[in-house]
């Protein structure tokens, strides 16, 4: 997967720079390869596992090699017991060495080890359900980014299809002025009008830049400045709140995360127990020691041989400190599956709010593109009664603007189905399988 992720990250900004259209699609695969978060999130991942080892749980045996070499110039006096006369050197050196290999092991202690081997592989499965977590929640501000973009887009395009019209009203009022067929008043109106378009267009294409490095954020690429964003097609899912509920249940990140968690601490507390046990423990190893003076009756002394013990300690009393740990794990047990089984209630709460949200904003759509195709014909009808003078500029403008906010209504509606349609999916552990 990390190979597959380097290349990604290597082939995408060429890519997504060059295209004239991104996807969501692509804007996630860009995501998963270059955003930041999202790559520390996969070296804590890396952490937790490179962890999960038996020598790391302290069910290996320890091997330590040591060595040292010290030498010392003395004058020394010796005097000897019987009739063995004194002596003295002057300058008497005397050279020590030493070197060993010792190895130790613990063949009991209350099965700490093992314990802690299965605390570490659940520590790696947290791990990961925490960086699926936030990756799932870094993808859906990218969507969140994605269709501000397209919201942008359009708002733009929708800007500049008004300063269209009141450019094309004000050039007939102008001309209409000129022939004497229309007070000056209207001229003015139609001109403040196209001002107030057009100071509108410039702060929706701003907008659209904003947009734009926004995204270009989230998924680490630049994009083309002019790139446009796929059309939004929905289609409307047939859901069943328990089937968003069951499928929440067995794949909720958060909701996994917890149930790990609960486990985690099960097992901190069956560990919290190995104190109750005796330690055991063997050691062995193999030493060579030598020693050379030139005073005394021993002028080199050499002993190398193997040596062992096997040991054994019990804690009597620590001022009740491993009963109190105990106590504290049995909280945490408890307060974990508090935890659990509150997180449940609120993954079946945002599921319906959610849900409700989507199926919502499904019907506004049907009402809204009914209405625009009404305010379109409204504003065409108006267009050729402002002609032939049987309306006022004021009227002309209210259809105007009436059509303007048909348009953004419907486009913010389809974006709202789609991010509830993209929260659903998170909810229920399924927003990477739609990249």
């Amino acid at each position: 997967m990390r190979t597959t992720i380097i290349i990604a990250s290597l082939l995408f900004p060429a890519l997504l720079s060059a295209q004239e259209v991104i996807s969501l699609d692509d804007a996630f695969a860009s995501a998963l390869a270059n955003n930041y978060q999202i790559k520390i999130n996969q070296n804590s991942q890396e952490i937790a596992e490179n962890s999960v080892s038996i020598g790391n749980a302290g069910l290996l045996p320890s091997v330590n090699v040591n060595g040292a070499m010290g030498g010392s110039v003395t004058n020394t006096d010796l005097e000897f017991a019987g009739n063995n006369p004194p002596v003295s050197v002057a300058g008497a050196q005397s050279v020590n060495s030493n070197a060993g290999a010792t190895l130790n092991y613990v063949l009991f202690n209350g099965l700490s080890g093992q314990r802690t081997y299965q605390v570490l592989k659940i520590n790696k499965l947290v791990a990961d359900e925490q960086s699926r977590a936030a990756i799932e929640g870094t993808l859906l501000q990218v969507a969140s980014a994605y269709y501000g973009l397209t919201q942008a887009i359009d708002q733009e395009g929708i800007a500049k299809e008004n300063v269209e019209i009141s450019k094309t009203r004000y050039e007939r009022a102008k001309v209409a002025n000129e022939l004497g067929t229309a007070i000056r008043t209207q001229l003015l109106t139609a001109r403040v009008d196209l001002t107030a378009d057009s100071s509108a267009f410039l702060s929706a294409e701003l907008q659209r830049k904003t947009a734009l490095r926004n995204l270009e954020r989230l998924i680490g690429t630049s994009l083309d400045p002019n790139i446009k964003t796929e059309a939004i097609d929905l289609i409307l899912n047939d859901w069943s709140i328990e089937q968003l509920q069951q499928e929440a249940i067995d794949n909720n990140a958060s909701l996994k995360n917890l149930e790990l968690k609960a486990a985690l601490a099960e097992k901190n507390l069956q560990l919290s127990w190995s104190n109750v046990f005796p330690t055991i423990s063997l050691s062995g190893g193999y030493s060579y020691q030598n020693q050379q003076t030139e005073a005394g009756i021993v002028l080199s002394n050499t002993s190398t041989g193997w040596n062992g013990s096997l040991g054994l300690s019990y804690t009597l009393f620590n001022g009740f400190k491993n009963n109190t740990a105990r106590q504290n794990q049995k909280v945490l047990l408890e307060s974990s599956e508090l935890q659990l089984e509150d997180q449940k209630l609120q993954l079946s709460t945002d599921i319906q709010n959610a849900l409700d949200a989507y199926k919502q904003s499904m019907r506004v759509i049907a009402f809204e593109e009914s209405n625009l195709e009404a305010s379109e014909l409204n504003l065409e009808r108006n267009s050729e009664l402002l002609k032939a003078g049987q309306i006022t500029s004021t009227e002309f403008r209210d259809a105007q603007i009436a059509m303007i906010n048909a348009e953004i209504r419907i486009v913010n509606a389809k974006i709202s189905v789609k991010l509830n349609e993209l929260e659903i999916m998170r909810l229920t552990g399924q927003i990477l399988s739609t990249e």
